[in-house]
């Protein structure tokens, strides 16, 4: 089962609403966790399948609005190098990488 692209959007319209910026009041460690426990549900529901292409859309997705999460939080700007580099969001925080999961699992 590859999960439609109805399915991504309402996934990326949940991390959008979870990244928003009038949320930057709550600790880091608790959005990486409520984060966390999204992207796993729903990866679990869609392990079936083809799905490396949807889970490396909702990795990028959720670094992204990750970081422009953690900038607004901290009032920084952005740097040539880049501001939370991918092995400190993934290393540090915590977050769960959909793609490191595996792409192709069996299938019925």
């Amino acid at each position: 089962m590859k999960p439609s692209k109805k399915s991504i959007r309402r996934m990326v319209e949940k991390i959008h609403a979870m990244t928003a910026l009038r949320t930057v009041w709550q600790e880091t460690t608790a959005l990486v966790g409520k984060l966390n426990r999204t992207l796993r549900g729903w990866a679990n529901y869609f392990q079936i399948g083809s799905v490396s292409r949807a889970y490396r859309a909702i990795d990028s997705y959720t670094a992204t609005r990750l970081r422009r999460w953690l900038r607004n939080k901290y009032k920084l700007r952005r740097r040539r190098g880049g501001t939370y580099p991918s092995p400190h969001l993934y290393g540090y925080f915590g977050l769960v990488r959909l793609s490191a999961r595996g792409g192709v699992a069996w299938r019925v």
